[in-house]
């Protein structure tokens, strides 16, 4: 099936960009345009038309990648429209009545690349990352894995463990060959460091997970101790009421924070006091 889908974030906008990728997707560009395929690659002005109709959808530029040189590895085009609901309503309803479209779901055109060999799993990953980055931390690791550096680490691994599993099978299969006679400790001093090196990368992992995740911290303390005022000092509004009546915080308030390019969670918690309010109680146990 040939598949498409707003490429750009829903909602009024001054351009808005749909992507259709798959075996028809020359049809749908020839269809929508009334004209022949434009040069690959670059930017070409046209008018949209509904499917098998003269009725103008919208004026814009359309870019035409055959296969395999695309982000997904098929023949893939992009729509460049005004961003507005109607015409990119308009635009999705004149692909879908196109035989073999369908509307993509989330994150296909990125499968469809990992699926045809254009990027691996960490780099479909990264991507994922980098769209949903909401600090300069987050953005930095998402590019950092997106650069392929963790791939060719775990690609010397591989080369490592293939050698040592060969050099072990001709002590197996070979035993009364003159091998070299420090195989066995060269398998030992390989295995090591590789071992060290993924164990590393590991821990490195962690760290990498709360960037992604966000640092969580709760703020715990008696009633009245200025929590509800600490959280709001950070967040820099009013996230939390103040007042000075002990046990106003009843559920656990969440605000997220940009500190120095790490993403904070703060939750601010009930004031931990012997209440006899079962609902206070409520808040002291979440």
């Amino acid at each position: 099936m040939t598949i498409y889908a707003l490429s750009t974030g829903p909602g009024i906008s001054g351009i808005a960009i749909i992507r259709v990728s798959g075996k028809n997707t020359a049809d749908v560009v020839k269809k929508i345009t009334g004209d022949k395929l434009p040069f690959p690659r670059a930017a070409t002005l046209r008018k949209f038309n509904k499917n098998g109709a003269k009725e103008l959808i919208d004026e814009g530029v359309i870019i035409w990648f055959p296969a395999p040189n695309s982000y997904t590895g098929e023949d893939l085009a992009e729509f460049h429209v005004h961003g507005s609901r109607a015409v990119i309503n308009a635009m999705h309803s004149a692909i879908s009545k196109i035989k073999n479209c369908r509307l993509a779901e989330p994150g296909e055109f990125t499968k469809r690349a990992f699926q045809n060999g254009r990027i691996n799993l960490l780099k479909a990953e990264s991507i994922g990352d980098l769209i949903s980055s909401e600090t300069e931390i987050q953005r930095k690791q998402a590019l950092k894995i997106m650069s392929g550096k963790s791939a060719d680490k775990f690609n010397s691994w591989r080369k490592k463990l293939l050698k040592i599993l060969s050099h072990i099978e001709a002590k197996i299969d070979f035993p009364d060959e003159d091998l070299p006679k420090n195989i066995i400790r060269e398998v030992q001093k390989t295995s090591n460091n590789v071992l060290t090196e993924i164990k590393k990368t590991l821990d490195d992992q962690k760290v990498g997970e709360r960037i992604r995740e966000g640092f969580k911290i709760a703020i715990i303390g008696p009633t009245n101790a200025g929590k509800s005022s600490l959280l709001n000092y950070l967040s820099k509004r009013d996230a939390a009421i103040v007042s000075e009546i002990a046990g106003t915080t009843r559920d656990v308030i969440e605000t997220h924070l940009n500190l120095d390019g790490y993403p904070v969670v703060l939750s601010d918690t009930a004031g931990i006091r012997n209440s006899k309010n079962e609902i206070e109680k409520k808040g002291i146990n979440i």
